[in-house]
């Protein structure tokens, strides 16, 4: 740890639920961090700040001269780009933050949290932007470590967050029959969804900035568990007491749904259920760095409750 301290990571959109789990990992291990983030007077920012973070504004819709200025003295950085925020326009955003990190000298390592690209993968068959884009920044920062050999880059991908049970995808009471739940997902019933708890994307991403030279131009992907929509309702029942059911929607009646972007959601689901969130990807490497949660222990530490 005594190492660590002397080493500056820098978190970019460090409020976002992934970037606080990134920061909070990073102190634990005795990094000094700066914490990026749109709103300094945030609450979250505000508790980051406590935790001894440095606290700056910035975010990856700023300057090149802004972001460079930010990054001063910095040598790794934690960047995940945001979709849901930025849309089409977050491989605009992605390449200048990495061609700003890459002239500001003492940067020699870019952790990148991306995701496969179902395009490339399902030979054009699926086309999922949230993933799709983050690839083509993923494609343009593996250029500049290649032309840039002092430039290491490495890449983490996230499959489905448990924390979706509390949200998009929270069990339903059912209507029918009482006492019981059910969860609806267009995830074909044979097929098993690669599901991750996002916070332990801090102690994997601690863990590839440990050790540089290691994961240099490696994706680790994080294949926290893997159950088909029967098994995941087996464990919702075995934790909660209450019967739960899994609920098949087809992908085509799910794209009628209001909501936005129920149709990329859709396709989405298509391609996990016929190449998997990972397709050949090692799953292996994400628990030889930290023990991974089971929904089990998810549920069980976050006391899930039903609404």
């Amino acid at each position: 740890m005594s190492n660590n301290k002397n080493k500056l990571v820098t978190v970019v959109d460090s409020t976002s639920e992934v970037g606080d789990f990134v920061t909070r990992a990073l102190l634990k291990e005795g990094y000094k961090v700066r914490a990026l983030t749109r709103n300094i007077e945030s609450n979250a920012a505000k508790a980051l700040k406590n935790l001894d973070a440095e606290v700056v504004k910035c975010s990856d819709t700023d300057s090149p001269a802004n972001i460079q200025a930010a990054l001063i003295d910095t040598e790794v950085i934690f960047y995940p780009t945001n979709f849901w925020s930025s849309f089409e326009k977050e491989v605009e955003y992605g390449i200048k933050f990495v061609d700003a990190a890459l002239s500001v000298k003492t940067v020699k390592h870019y952790v990148f949290h991306g995701l496969i690209s179902c395009k490339t993968v399902s030979n054009d068959k699926y086309s999922v932007p949230h993933f799709d884009l983050k690839y083509r920044v993923e494609q343009h920062l593996r250029k500049v470590s290649k032309e840039n050999p002092t430039f290491i880059s490495s890449f983490i991908y996230s499959p489905f967050y448990m924390q979706n049970f509390s949200s998009i995808f929270t069990p339903k009471r059912s209507t029918t029959t009482n006492g019981t739940y059910t969860i609806s997902m267009p995830l074909e019933e044979s097929k098993p969804l690669d599901m991750v708890d996002i916070k332990d994307i801090g102690p994997i991403v601690a863990g590839i900035v440990a050790n540089p030279s290691k994961y240099s131009g490696v994706v680790v992907p994080l294949a926290g568990e893997k159950l088909t929509g029967d098994q995941i309702c087996q464990v919702f029942t075995k934790v909660t007491g209450k019967q739960v059911k899994y609920n098949y929607i087809p992908p085509a009646t799910f794209r009628t749904f209001a909501f936005p972007y129920a149709n990329e959601i859709a396709s989405m689901f298509q391609f996990f259920s016929e190449f998997g969130a990972f397709n050949d990807l090692d799953t292996t490497l994400a628990s030889s760095i930290h023990k991974l949660t089971s929904l089990e222990d998810y549920l069980i530490s976050t006391k899930f409750r039903f609404e």
